[in-house]
């Protein structure tokens, strides 16, 4: 297939049927004929502009972006890297080290959302001389705004200027910018991204040989989806501050009355600031899925398999009350493990060995919505004679329960409800569009909800999947049955 073919192909595919996660990848190849746009709901998105383009570096777009059909699926990637030294899972991919804890040693955790450790290993990579820069999501404003909206990726080179990247960033970023600088600029290079960013990280550095030779380490972030810039306005809106005001966000204030998983928000406008706890705010409760990317929902890597370490929450009941938060963390390079053993002996870091079942425990429902709840949204689409890419899904997967079912239809219609709403609100300068139309559905999820957790059933299912994982879980019901 020659290049023009394969953008026109990706186009018709991923492009037009809403998979693009607007990671930007396929607009860093020299002479690409893509160009990435930031759409109307707030979203980046790869955009076909120029036809019968002779891209220097790269010969079929469907093997470099992350949902094309040709791509290779995260566990053919994985095992190129990572077979010969890890164990394997298939919920949370290959490991080595799998922990809980925190950074005990300077400020990493105080200036984090979590236990600290994402900054901590930048910043231990970085010292040891095993990277020169680090390509990671930041404020565009100056270092001392850290809050300050728009965010994107930057390149860093010192601890300082990596410290204001280590928030949690529920906004929209993408890669291409950044990545022409890597082209342009030698060096090692550390770079920080969602599951589906790290994959297409992977897959150019298999197209292209000056990004494989310059990116060292991928460290990935546990996902559950990403946000269109609209999330952040949405809070502010409701905190007081309109979209066209706000200035700066913070979507991870910790508290310590409370627990980790129940921090607050903090908004910024010309004159006024306001922190709200996020569960007062309507549209927080991530499993609804407001405001999310399409992709998202066809996404099935949780703990971003491809990574050469992956660090998340530790949503697990021994860790949550600790307000200060604490990481879950899955690491797969020999290099980093080291680095986390070492500082470990050193009483630098805080962890405790706990095993890939907890790993999987902490991230339960995230892990039940993109492996197993995956099956229905695809389902969907094609009663709809949609095309869908390609996923990986376990002989014999079924559809869910006719109550399961229903709730994933309701994820999907506020998914789109959230985007259309709000521009409506938007447009109309008047918010209670957006909570009056997405609340009427988001009221009818709530009680499909409270109907399926009342299910004794359903509650042993999901314990024994989080167990034994999705093929486990299959194996032992077919023993049973």
């Amino acid at each position: 297939m020659s290049t023009d073919q394969s953008s026109k192909s990706l186009n018709d595919t991923v492009i037009s049927n809403g998979y693009c996660v607007g990671c930007g990848v396929c607009a860093v190849t020299e002479g690409s004929p893509f160009k990435m746009v930031m759409d109307d709901y707030g979203k980046y998105q790869s955009q076909l502009g120029r036809d019968n383009v002779f891209a220097k570096t790269v010969t079929d777009y469907e093997e470099l972006c992350p949902f094309g059909s040709k791509s290779p699926n995260e566990d053919l990637i994985a095992k190129k890297y990572f077979e010969n030294t890890c164990k394997y899972n298939d919920q949370v991919g290959y490991y080595q080290g799998v922990y809980a804890g925190h950074v005990t040693q300077g400020e990493f955790r105080n200036r984090g959302s979590s236990g600290g450790m994402g900054t901590w290993i930048l910043n231990e990579l970085l010292d040891q001389g095993r990277v020169d820069y680090i390509i990671h999501v930041k404020s565009e404003a100056s270092d001392e705004k850290l809050h300050d909206i728009p965010f994107s990726y930057h390149i860093s080179e010192t601890l300082e200027a990596t410290q204001q990247g280590g928030k949690s960033r529920y906004y929209p970023i993408e890669l291409s910018e950044v990545l022409k600088v890597v082209r342009e600029k030698p060096g090692r290079y550390a770079v920080v991204g969602l599951p589906c960013f790290i994959k297409s990280i992977r897959l150019l550095q298999k197209q292209d040989a000056v990004f494989d030779e310059r990116i060292h380490y991928c460290i990935g972030l546990v996902c559950g989806h990403l946000k269109s810039k609209r999330y952040a306005e949405s809070l502010a809106w409701q905190m007081g501050i309109e979209p066209s005001d706000m200035k700066g966000i913070d979507f991870r204030v910790k508290d310590s009355s409370r627990p980790a998983n129940r921090y607050s928000t903090y908004a910024r406008g010309p004159s006024e600031e306001k922190v709200v706890p996020t569960n007062e705010l309507f549209g927080a409760d991530w499993g609804a899925g407001a405001f999310k990317y399409k992709a998202c929902d066809f996404c099935d890597d949780v703990f971003a398999e491809t990574a050469d370490v992956v660090l998340g929450d530790a949503w697990l009941p021994e860790y949550v009350q600790d307000s200060d938060g604490t990481n879950v963390l899955v690491t797969r390079n020999n290099d980093i493990e080291k680095l986390v053993v070492t500082a470990r002996n050193e009483s630098r870091l805080k962890l405790d060995d706990i095993g890939v079942e907890k790993a999987i425990q902490s991230q339960d429902a995230g892990l039940r919505h993109r492996k197993i709840a995956l099956v229905d949204r695809l389902d969907f689409e094609r009663q709809a004679s949609n095309w869908v890419p390609d996923k990986r899904m376990p002989n014999g997967h079924e559809a869910s329960p006719k109550r399961e079912r229903k709730r994933q239809w309701l994820r999907v219609k506020m998914r789109d409800l959230s985007h259309e709403s709000f521009m409506e609100a938007r447009t109309a300068a008047d918010i209670n569009i957006y909570l009056d139309r997405l609340g009427v559905v988001y009221s009818e999820y709530q009680k499909s909800g409270k109907t399926l957790k009342g299910s004794v059933k359903f509650r042993m299912k999901t314990v024994v999947r989080g167990v034994l994982g999705d093929r486990g879980f299959k194996v032992l019901k077919n023993v049973v049955a």
